[in-house]
């Protein structure tokens, strides 16, 4: 009898510690995955079905957009930019920012660092819609999958994507053998992969016309985006992205932005003026007449004699374009008379000299203080016949921040990830090139 009472409480104490202690260890675990720092490659996961039912607003159901913590102008009335900095201070160039916001890096990119299931199935899912509109993401070989690019990349599939409903292309040149691309495939994480497209060097041969002389796709780098828009014919319009642009400020209210002034300037075109509901080219650097020593210029007999010399050409920095179809097109003709020329006075002058529509969208640059930037100019008289009128295009400044040499935009993106205390006012910039971030 005494033993039948003292075994009875002690099956009562395996009972009730057996659960408890298997609902700590869960606990456990699920605190160590949410503490777990995001890996820089991401393994395949599975993603889930989900219910499509209970959405109740685009953004507001699966995904929350992110917010700069300090919603107040941070420019000065000297042009002076408030960014916490202790020791650069950096000046606003040409025109302000359209919306009044400081963003520090956590700001801009947490929410990206460790996704929910859901936002990488509408991640995975993007392209499933019947958008007539494109971004490619240019990429090569030497693309490194590291943590930092990844929430970049997310924050353009999410917010250009499923908020401003662009198609989102993932555009990998490789030069490759089979084994070696299937492996280097392989590496993207999964929740990228059905936004993957992929071209080699002999694929842009193949596909240019003939009579065309390709060199390489550093010097014309439009071709891939011509192939792409031969291919992809649903496609009316497409934006180029190189991988080391990067934004300060979210993409959907950068490209409504964008798609704002352009009505407006096509509200106010003159009479004679042929502008489409969609600008042909769309340039982040101001259009100029390229300068006549332009080393780009060297060997380019036949470019500068279809154009009709150096004075009828424009260039622009070629990192982010908007491109219709109707230029693309355009470009492609020119292929076939054998017309092939450097990519970033190529689309600019094909534009001007067919009359096709060119807006110019200025955006902030910033420099730090005792640097004086250049200055494009060109006259009004010398825009195309089509572009926007009102848009200025004399005595604009030209680098610092958004540049083809990162001597500025690197501190100004580095510093701003290294100090949490930092924040950026909305900002194109380029390049930036650390390998902790490309």
């Amino acid at each position: 009898m005494s033993s039948t009472l003292s075994f009875t409480p002690m099956r009562r104490n395996v009972r009730l510690i057996a659960p408890v202690a298997g609902f700590l260890m869960l606990v456990f675990f699920i605190i160590q995955i949410y503490k777990s720092p995001a890996p820089d490659t991401i393994s395949d996961v599975q993603l889930p079905s989900i219910d499509k039912s209970n959405h109740n607003g685009k953004g507001s159901f699966y995904f929350n957009p992110p917010e700069a913590s300090i919603r107040h102008s941070v420019i000065r009335g000297d042009g002076v930019a408030w960014t916490m900095d202790n020791d650069t201070i950096w000046h606003l160039l040409g025109r302000p920012p359209s919306r009044s916001e400081c963003w520090t890096y956590k700001d801009r990119f947490g929410v990206y660092e460790t996704p929910a299931p859901e936002m990488s199935y509408i991640i995975s899912n993007n392209n499933q819609n019947r958008n007539n509109k494109a971004i490619i993401l240019r990429l090569g070989e030497n693309q490194v999958w590291r943590s930092l690019f990844i929430s970049y990349v997310r924050s353009l599939v999410i917010e250009a994507g499923y908020l401003a409903r662009y198609d989102i292309i993932i555009y990998i040149h490789l030069d490759l053998a089979d084994e070696k691309k299937t492996a280097w495939l392989e590496k993207i994480p999964q929740e990228f992969k059905p936004l993957v497209q992929t071209f080699s060097t002999q694929d842009l041969r193949k596909w240019i016309s003939k009579k065309a002389v390709f060199k390489n796709v550093y010097e014309q780098n439009h071709i891939p985006i011509q192939m792409f828009m031969a291919k992809n014919t649903k496609y009316d319009f497409v934006y180029s992205i190189e991988n080391d642009v990067r934004l300060i400020g979210r993409w959907d209210t950068f490209l409504a932005d964008v798609d704002a002034e352009y009505s407006f300037h096509r509200k106010h075109k003159n009479e004679d003026q042929d502008m489409p509901a969609v600008p042909d080219l769309i340039s982040f650097q101001t259009i100029r007449r390229p300068r006549v020593q332009w080393p780009w210029f060297q060997k380019e007999y036949a470019c500068l004699k279809r154009f009709g010399g150096k004075a009828n050409t424009r260039s622009s920095l070629g990192v982010v374009w908007g491109l219709s179809r109707r230029l693309t097109d355009s470009m492609t003709r020119y292929n076939e008379e054998g017309i092939n020329c450097y990519f970033e006075y190529f689309a600019p002058s094909v534009a001007y000299q067919q009359n096709l529509t060119t807006f110019f969208y200025q955006h902030p640059l910033y420099c730090p203080n005792g640097v004086k930037p250049d200055r494009h100019s060109l006259n009004l008289t010398d825009f195309g016949k089509n572009d926007p009128k009102l848009v200025q295009l004399e005595k604009v400044a030209v680098g610092c921040s958004y540049f083809f040499v990162d001597s500025h935009s690197k501190p100004f993106w580095e510093d701003w990830y290294q100090n949490p205390s930092i924040c950026r006012p909305p900002a194109l910039v380029h390049p930036v090139k650390s390998k902790k971030f490309n």
